[in-house]
């Protein structure tokens, strides 16, 4: 029983081989390296952005102070502490 499902699976490999390459046959040759297109003279790829992010602190507190993680990001300046 193993050895016809073993000759099942190398005949539908050989099977998808063959297949494979009469279709590659068929394909019209690789484009010549003279018709691709080029990078810009900056060097950047079209539509590349290139940004700097502004540097945020990252605010410090006491342990009977401690910030949630909501108020960590929710604005660019340092949020203060809120007395409980």
């Amino acid at each position: 029983m193993h050895l016809v499902i073993g000759l099942i699976v190398v005949a539908v490999l050989v099977g998808a081989v063959v297949l494979g390459s009469k279709l590659r046959d068929q394909e019209g040759p690789p484009p010549d390296p003279t018709t691709h297109p080029h990078r810009p003279p900056t060097g950047r790829l079209p539509g590349e952005v290139s940004e700097r992010l502004r540097h945020v602190e990252v605010p410090t507190s006491d342990r009977a102070h401690r910030l949630r993680p909501y108020q960590l990001w929710t604005r660019t300046e340092p949020v203060p502490h809120e007395e409980a």
